[in-house]
């Protein structure tokens, strides 16, 4: 591989750390990147997964110890995501996605219309304890099937869900579902590494600069807070959408 490449898939891990780790969907920067660089679309996907599950093992680690995190929620959250992320990702070669993903892109549409009209969304919070749990469980059976089968998005539902339904604010929501995620991550990568997809040559500098790049992103969710979190999930919101979007239109 050229060494100019090289650098700029590397680039692409760190920011693609920085974003996931703060609202996610970094998997729009690193993916692409990994796919131009002239990787099979498989191994694209499988060495991307491992990088992307190193940098949210430490990013959910800074959250856990940041005592914002519902721990009992997110722990059941986690193991949820890696056992329906396993289903998801044994369906995908059996079942369509292309219905599946006109259902996200209407959803993600609607999601980022009423986040980007509601201006307080996210920004106080009004939690209702009794509903952590259970959303918790809801979410994590749903959204970790979706991010096997599929995967674009989940952490954007995730953080838009535990607003929605629970309280909380986008810190709140951002820390508990990195830490939920995580297990999705997990659940793909043992599924992939188990299939010998992942290209390690490039996968392990890779984790490296997606480490960094999540610690950074964590560190900034974690000192900004909502203010800035909400501007910045918009943002990664419409760029999924108008991603979505215009692979539906080819299609």
């Amino acid at each position: 591989m050229d060494d100019s490449i090289f650098i700029l898939i590397m680039l692409a891990g760190f920011i693609g750390g920085f974003v996931d780790s703060a609202v996610g969907g970094g998997g729009l920067i690193r993916l692409p990147a990994l796919l131009a660089a002239g990787l099979p679309s498989h191994v694209a996907l499988a060495t991307n997964k491992f990088g992307s599950t190193w940098a949210a093992g430490m990013s959910s680690a800074q959250y856990w110890m940041s005592g914002l995190v519902p721990k009992k929620a997110a722990s059941i959250g986690w193991l949820l995501m890696l056992i329906m992320s396993i289903f998801g990702a044994l369906a995908v070669t059996k079942i369509s996605a292309s219905w599946v993903i006109k259902l996200v892109f209407i959803v993600l549409l609607i999601m980022f219309l009423y986040v980007l009209f509601k201006k307080e969304f996210g920004v106080e919070e009004n939690i209702r304890e009794e509903r952590v749990l259970p959303v918790t469980i809801s979410m994590s059976t749903v959204f970790g099937f979706y991010d096997g089968f599929l995967g674009p998005g989940t952490g954007n539902f995730l953080i838009a869900g535990y607003v929605k339904e629970v309280g909380f604010d986008m810190k709140r929501a951002a820390a508990t579902s990195k830490i939920v995620n995580f297990g999705g991550n997990l659940g793909a990568l043992i599924l992939f590494a188990s299939m010998g997809l992942v290209d390690y040559s490039v996968g392990i500098p890779f984790a490296v600069v997606n480490i960094v790049g999540g610690l950074l992103g964590s560190t900034y969710a974690l000192k900004y807070g909502t203010q800035l979190l909400r501007p910045l999930f918009l943002v990664i919101s419409f760029t999924l959408i108008s991603k979505i979007g215009y692979d539906i239109l080819l299609s």
